[in-house]
């Protein structure tokens, strides 16, 4: 009896001790809850039956910071799905769990960071895996394990990263895709009756002996040592990207206005000491109004391709680092129904990425006019019109002889949106967009126009 008493008394004494520890850390949450209803067809630019799709999926975000103090804090974030209803092909992995019964191992770590500020210094430190977006996702914006520096300059934000983008084999080099970055963020100065602001970036990635940025497939996935198509030697000796990148903003009461622009730098080298060089670039722009509960937008964006005709092996299509998301429109540009990227497509409506959407957009231009009109304090209308086409000839079909034909049109895209508050920051959107294709879309003989409608119920907590 007296040893149970004194090991109470134990745990009592250490309970003491730990609870001031415990109140000095503060608990905070948040996340995203959201499912979408979406039905598609002929994403694949064909009127084959094969590419209609139907369907309901949901997912849960959930956020949580443990904070000590405005200069240390820990950050947590953890996602279930896209889990598509009904769908149970597996139990295990991302996007499982629609099934009967559910029951799935499918919780996804996409933050675990620690954000520290140094002693009698400006600069923060946040090191582990991390979200990070440069330029208006128009270099990366992805999660990276990454260590950034961050320094407040008011209103000068300096931030210096590391990201280690691939690294599968530790015991070599070779597959390794390593990158460093240097941000200069402006946050404003009084000029005129507004506020201009900018940013200027410059971001190296070195990809060692892989073909990571020299073909558009190895954006999204782990790449290997072997070149593409492009490059006339099968292995790289050395593959080295480098971005600049310059944004400037401009905004006042009525209307708000920014340019972007982004130049690929760097080469890849072969180990028959031949060499082919990144240059290609994009520019984007665009311009709001404001007049009471209306707002029109106008803008475009253009990104180089590559010359089907040109022999120079040079990478002349716009490329990026190891990873990004653009979104855009809705149907090419991703927009609230984003579970599947649009690009051309071959002749038998498999993506080929002579021209690129969503998420990497290349040899892709664009011009968009839209309005959106608050119509009530909860509901708000609003609708915008894009035309795409590319900046090189694509592949547009072919004659009976076997003979390729090129177009540079992709088609007239036109997007509408109704969304509805519906009680304590819930919300519902109903989409509904239209895509009317021309020749450049694909390369397939049985074309056809693209449609999109749905509707998503969300959550932002």
């Amino acid at each position: 009896m007296k040893k149970h008493l004194m090991m109470l008394v134990a745990l009592l004494v250490a309970l003491t001790i730990a609870i001031p520890a415990f109140a000095a850390v503060e608990f905070k949450y948040g996340g995203q809850y959201r499912t979408r209803w979406i039905s598609q067809d002929n994403f694949d630019g064909t009127d084959d039956a094969a590419d209609n799709k139907n369907f309901i999926d949901q997912r849960l975000r959930m956020y949580f910071y443990f904070v000590a103090s405005e200069n240390l804090r820990v950050v947590t974030k953890f996602e279930i799905g896209d889990s598509t209803w009904g769908q149970d092909t597996s139990r295990i992995g991302p996007g499982t769990g629609g099934g009967v019964g559910a029951d799935a191992v499918n919780v996804e770590t996409k933050n675990a960071y620690v954000e520290f500020g140094i002693p009698t210094t400006p600069v923060k430190a946040l090191v582990g895996i991390q979200g990070i977006a440069l330029l208006n996702s128009w270099i990366v914006d992805d999660d990276f394990s990454a260590a950034v520096l961050k320094a407040n300059f008011d209103p000068l934000m300096v931030s210096l990263g590391y990201i280690a983008a691939q690294n599968n084999d530790v015991t070599s080099e070779n597959e390794n895709i390593d990158s460093v970055y240097l941000s200069l963020d402006y946050a404003g100065a009084q000029v005129g009756p507004g506020v201009l602001s900018g940013s200027l970036v410059g971001f190296y990635q070195y990809g060692h002996n892989t073909a990571v940025s020299a073909d558009l497939g190895t954006l999204a996935t782990p790449v290997n040592y072997f070149s593409n198509d492009l490059l006339p030697d099968p292995f790289i000796d050395s593959n080295g990207l480098f971005d600049l990148g310059v944004n400037v903003a401009y905004k006042m009461d009525w209307m708000s206005a920014y340019v972007s622009f982004v130049k690929n730098l760097g080469s890849v080298d072969l180990i028959n000491d031949d060499s082919v060089d990144y240059t290609g670039w994009m520019i984007d722009g665009g311009a709001s109004f404001f007049c009471g509960p209306w707002t029109v937008n106008v803008g475009g964006f253009y990104t180089s391709g590559q010359d089907p005709t040109d022999d120079s092996s040079d990478i002349d299509f716009f490329t990026y680092p190891l990873s990004t998301s653009k979104y855009f429109s809705e149907i090419i540009g991703g927009g609230i129904f984003d579970r599947f990227s649009v690009g051309h497509t071959d002749e038998f409506g498999n993506i080929d990425n002579q021209w690129a959407g969503y998420g990497t957009p290349s040899n892709l231009w664009t011009a968009t006019i839209g309005a959106a009109w608050q119509a009530l304090e909860k509901t708000k209308l609003s609708a915008s019109y894009w035309y795409f086409g590319t900046a090189e000839d694509v592949v547009s079909g072919y004659t009976r002889g076997g003979r390729e034909l090129y177009d540079d049109t992709i088609g007239h895209e036109f997007d509408m949106y109704l969304t509805q508050g519906i009680v304590d920051g819930l919300t519902l959107d109903l989409v509904g967009a239209y895509l009317i294709t021309e020749d450049g879309y694909t390369a397939a003989a049985s074309k056809d126009d693209v449609y999109e409608v749905g509707a998503r119920l969300q959550w932002n907590f």
